[in-house]
C-alpha cells in the first residue's frame, strides 16, 4: 500500500516538473495589453479610420514649405477627427433673431482629448493643393464587470457610472 502511494505520489510530482508548473503560475505571459490576437470573449478590438485634408498655404515662402505645411495640417485635422469620433464634440450655439431676420448666429465647437497610438497609413498630394492623409486608430477593449474599458490603463481608474450602465432606462429605451 505504502509503495502504491509512494508511486502516485511520484506520478503526480513528475506531471508537474513536465508542465512547467502551470497551475501555480500566477504571471501572466508578458503581454502588455492583453492577448496580442485580442481573442477571448472578454476583448476585442475597435479600428477608427478618418480621412484628414489640408491645404497647401498661400503665405508659404517655398513650395516645399507650402507641401510640408499641407501634410501637416492634413494630420491634424485627422487627429481631430478622431478625437471627435472617440471623444464627442461639445456644441455651443448662440442666435439671435428680430422682425423676422437672424441678426446674429455663432456656433462654437469643442473637443479636447489624449490621443496615443493614431497611425498615418498614407498621405497624398490631390489637385489644388490639397493634401490627403488617411489615418487609423486601434483601441483595444477589455470587458471589466458590465464595462467594456481600453486596455492599458491604470488599474485605479474606474468607469463613470452613468443611470443607464446601472441597469436604469429612461423612457421610452432599452438597456441591452
Amino acid at each position: 500500500m505504502k509503495r502504491l502511494f509512494m508511486a502516485v505520489l511520484g506520478l503526480m510530482a513528475s506531471v508537474l516538473v513536465l508542465s512547467g508548473c502551470g497551475w501555480f503560475s500566477t504571471a501572466s505571459s508578458g503581454n502588455v495589453l492583453g492577448t496580442p490576437d485580442g481573442g477571448g470573449k472578454s476583448q476585442k478590438i475597435v479600428t477608427f479610420y478618418v480621412m484628414g485634408k489640408g491645404l497647401e498655404p498661400e503665405t508659404a515662402l517655398t513650395r516645399g514649405q507650402a507641401v510640408l505645411m499641407a501634410e501637416r495640417a492634413a494630420v491634424a485635422d485627422g487627429y481631430r477627427q478622431l478625437v471627435e469620433k472617440i471623444r464627442g464634440v461639445y456644441v455651443d450655439a448662440q442666435m439671435k433673431a428680430g422682425n423676422g431676420t437672424v441678426s446674429y448666429d455663432a456656433i462654437q465647437v469643442h473637443t479636447q482629448s489624449w490621443l496615443r497610438g493614431a497611425e498615418v497609413m498614407e498621405l497624398t498630394r490631390g489637385d489644388y493643393g490639397i493634401t490627403e492623409a488617411r489615418m487609423r486608430l486601434r483601441i483595444n477593449f477589455a470587458k471589466k464587470g458590465m464595462v467594456w474599458w481600453p486596455v492599458g490603463i491604470d488599474t485605479e481608474v474606474q468607469p463613470i457610472r452613468t443611470a443607464s450602465s446601472q441597469g436604469y432606462a429612461n423612457p421610452g429605451t432599452s438597456v441591452k
